[in-house]
């Protein structure tokens, strides 16, 4: 049985004690290869810092700059970053169409008093860099009814009070664009997917439903490995040097601060997109939501499956209810993710609310990994639009951090197993052999609306989703 430990225990040197994480990598997981190969990492950081006082600013053409840092050598594996439509076609970021069709939808919500609005402040809370400008912000949103657009009217930061006809407008903008940025990628991405989220889920599975349980089977490949990919890239992002803190403007002891808070205030409901826009208190068909439409039609595929796959196991509520394994895996759940997962449940175990929940972890591990993880290699790199830090000076980043950036991001983008693939061999008899190989057919003609679609850089599609988090 995995048992669960501080991070700061597991991870001497990543002072957050409320994160908990398993106390071992499970016999099966553990790869020799990705443990040197991050051992090896993590003492060149030290041997041979990535960055370096003093270094100068990128050139000021964000597509030389590119050029220089994205070399033939990067280019052979992987694309080069693509540019935004949004970045391409005006010389400052949208935020209204922002707010809707870019991995930073995420972040719009009601406030108590009505107003559409990104709300950063609490980034304030923490310590950055005394050179770097800090992030609390709030965006405010005006809603266009007669084109069903958004506009962004106001935005508070440490610049001031500032109004979309002021001349500090850019200031302003970027100024959200990086408050953005930074969260998605510290607190949605890593702190909410990985570590509030898929280590617990991971924990759970492991220790209560055994090997051939029918949803031990239905979980397994989105969740296989993922407690030896949490431990070594946190270790690689976390500790002093890492990522994070060399990337982002946060101080080690400030990025520790916003991790132990952020965690405590994870919800699940973030992995039911309808739940989620619920919860963020938002209209149904006030504006055009392109992507909130996007992540409801993935996340209805994976509905489809698990209710099929549960419906094939269990021919009633009782049945489910009366599975002690699927009882203790419930509860363990609940006690692991931060503020637990009766809030998909709606507290009761049903042959649809278990459905729902699954169809939610599987949407967890593949499309908002996806989206708040290497879809920001097309937004993070546009550091002219999209900055990851802004100096108090006006220069530009240094060319060590615009590198490590990259090369952060470019690691998000490895090659991963597809969620589009044959998974029927985790089937435990051919009925759930054939709802596997219905929910691959299901992706296929999902997959086929989008690519007869103008391709966006905010769209998600089948082709594109990992079957796990999984570095």
């Amino acid at each position: 049985m995995l048992l669960s430990v501080p991070l700061s225990e597991r991870i001497p040197g990543v002072d957050i004690d409320n994160i908990q994480m398993a106390d071992r990598i499970p016999p099966g997981e553990t790869s020799l290869i990705m443990k040197l190969a991050f051992s090896l990492r993590i003492w060149m950081y030290k041997a041979y810092p990535p960055t370096k006082h003093g270094l100068p600013q990128i050139v000021d053409d964000i597509n030389v700059a590119m050029k220089q840092a994205y070399t033939k050598y990067y280019r052979k594996v992987y694309p080069a970053p693509k540019l935004p439509e949004e970045f391409h076609h005006a010389a400052i970021p949208d935020l209204g169409r922002m707010a809707v069709a870019s991995p930073y939808a995420c972040f719009l919500h009601k406030d108590v008093n009505g107003a559409l609005v990104w709300d950063f402040t609490d980034l304030d809370l923490h310590e950055t860099y005394a050179e770097l400008r800090p992030l609390g912000c709030k965006v405010y949103f005006k809603l266009n009814k007669e084109d069903r657009t958004l506009s962004a009217t106001r935005i508070t930061s440490v610049l001031g009070d500032i109004s979309s006809d002021d001349s500090r407008w850019r200031d302003a903008v970027l100024t959200a664009m990086c408050a953005a940025s930074t969260q998605i990628s510290l607190v949605n991405h890593f702190n909410g997917v990985h570590l509030s989220c898929g280590g617990p889920l991971s924990i759970a599975t492991r220790n209560h439903l055994y090997r051939d349980h029918p949803l031990c089977r239905l979980m397994w490949p989105h969740m296989f490995g993922t407690q030896n990919s949490n431990y070594l890239v946190t270790k690689g992002q976390m500790l002093k040097g890492g990522d994070f803190e060399t990337i982002f403007s946060f101080t080690h002891r400030g990025m520790c601060g916003l991790f132990e808070r952020t965690y405590d205030s994870y919800k699940a409901s973030v992995i039911v997109p309808d739940l989620d826009w619920t919860d963020r208190g938002l209209p149904d068909d006030d504006f055009d939501t392109p992507v909130q439409d996007n992540q409801r039609a993935l996340y209805d595929v994976m509905y489809a499956h698990t209710s099929r796959y549960i419906h094939a196991y269990y021919d009633s509520d009782e049945a489910l209810q009366w599975d002690e394994a699927v009882q203790a895996w419930i509860r363990a759940l609940n006690e692991r993710l931060p503020n637990g997962v009766d809030s998909i449940l709606e507290g009761k175990i049903t042959r649809k609310s278990v459905a729902r929940l699954c169809a939610g972890f599987i949407y967890m591990a593949s499309v908002q990994h996806e989206a708040l993880g290497s879809l920001m290699w097309n937004y993070q790199m546009w550091v002219d639009k999209n900055p990851v830090r802004i100096h108090v000076s006006g220069k530009r980043i240094p060319v060590d951090v615009f590198q490590r950036l990259l090369n952060a991001n470019f690691n998000l983008n490895v090659n991963r197993a597809k969620l589009m693939q044959d998974l029927s061999y985790f089937a435990l008899d051919e009925k759930g052999r054939a709802v596997f190989l219905q929910f691959l057919e299901d992706l296929k003609a999902l997959e086929r609306v989008y690519a007869a679609e103008k391709p966006e850089c905010w769209r998600v599609t089948p082709a594109m989703l990992d079957a796990n988090i999984n570095a």
